[in-house]
């Protein structure tokens, strides 16, 4: 008889070499497995053998969590980190609509953009390779376990051809919030006026 061992919250299935599901004679898992596991980014509790009784006992054998299930976790407790500073941004995205720092985000002028005190992404200043933050920001969309870079709209782009970077803090939020296509026009309040000559 064999078992596939798999994640304990989703069910994603551990695979051989070949992508195939493995199969395994115990659910108490052999130590190079184990470390194998460990090494591809799932957590394994080892089971306890003393009160194990049996190949496919569930409570005796190893408790596994596939990598993207430990990092939703990890996001999660993250993203529940209190909260220090809170701009409302409801004039300009919509109602709900706020960006929190934590507290040790300031050093790294980050934020997250939050709907009804949902983390939807976060924005944050660009660091360049030398060390130093840019003036433009990078905007990242959470959805389910993953994020994604939103390309800046090129009425909002911190310099032309900087297509991944947004010349505003609210602008990044807004492309964030919106997903704008990229040929979107600029917000009725983030329209530029021209500085009075004399």
């Amino acid at each position: 008889m064999g078992l596939v061992p798999q994640c304990g919250q989703c069910g994603t299935a551990v695979t051989d070499d070949a992508g195939r599901d493995l199969l395994v004679p115990s659910r108490l898992l052999d130590g190079a497995l184990r470390r194998r596991l460990a090494a591809e980014g799932w957590e394994v509790i080892p089971g306890t053998p003393g009160v194990n009784r049996g190949p496919a006992d569930t409570i005796g054998g190893d408790r596994l969590t596939c990598p993207a299930c430990a990092g939703r976790r990890e996001r999660a407790a993250d993203h529940a980190r209190p909260r220090v500073k809170t701009v409302d941004l409801s004039a300009k995205l919509g109602e709900g609509w706020t960006l929190t720092q934590r507290a040790d985000d300031a050093d790294r002028h980050r934020w997250l953009v939050e709907h009804q005190g949902t983390v939807r992404g976060y924005v944050q200043r660009y660091r360049r390779a030398s060390g130093g933050f840019s003036a433009g920001w990078e905007a990242y969309a959470l959805q389910d376990i993953y994020q994604f870079r939103c390309e800046a709209v090129s009425c909002a782009q911190h310099r032309p051809g900087s297509s991944y970077l947004w010349s505003g803090r609210d602008l990044a939020a807004w492309g964030v919030a919106t997903s704008p296509p990229f040929n979107a026009d600029r917000p009725d309040w983030a329209t530029r006026t021209r500085r009075a000559t004399a």
